[in-house]
């Protein structure tokens, strides 16, 4: 229970504390802070986990089971709510984890920068983490059509030029927000 401002968390090596925090950003965001897959999370011998947490948000008490199941299906509540998309939690519980590792904020390069802001925009403003998100599929599917002209070069280019437009569009709302944030920042 952490009913203080600040609660300090110590103990020997291995006995829980980073798994805490853990799971903790868990409940907040759906998924482990350290990126590992969610089945590495999973107990050996074990067929899938469950989190859970009890949480005051104004005063209502509201208790937050997070699971998943044996074939990888995440399933979480609020509040005895269940939450149809993971990316419609996000923010409900705000939550900003540091760690050791977040030297590479200052040492390594700007992929790590633009991961923090995506992580506080994305729990601040909904329209940002759906336009992440879209960003992030056409991406992905426009790498995909790329490397299949690249094998055949003779598909044409019309379906590049749709893929290009819809990454301009949700791109240029990405780069505003970050640019706003950067300036508050």
């Amino acid at each position: 229970s952490f009913s203080e401002p600040i609660v300090a968390i110590c103990g020997l090596n291995g006995t829980g504390k980073t798994n805490l925090l853990d799971a903790i950003y868990y409940l907040g965001f759906s998924k482990s802070y350290f990126g590992r897959t969610d089945a590495q999370n999973v107990q050996h011998g074990k067929q899938g986990m469950r989190v859970a947490g009890t949480y005051q948000k104004s005063d209502e008490m509201l208790e937050v089971p997070f699971i998943i199941r044996e074939n990888n299906k995440k399933e979480l509540n609020v509040g005895g709510v269940p939450v149809k998309k993971m990316s419609d939690h996000i923010g409900q519980f705000p939550c900003v984890m540091i760690a050791p590792d977040d030297i590479a904020l200052i040492t390594g390069g700007s992929e790590e920068r633009r991961k923090l802001m995506d992580s506080i925009l994305s729990q601040t403003n909904k329209t940002y983490l759906d336009q992440l998100i879209a960003y992030n599929k056409i991406l992905q599917q426009r790498n995909s059509l790329l490397k299949q002209l690249a094998d055949n070069p003779s598909m044409g280019n019309e379906l590049l030029e749709v893929y290009n437009d819809q990454l301009i569009q949700s791109g240029q709302y990405i780069f505003s927000c970050r640019q706003l944030f950067l300036s508050v920042f």
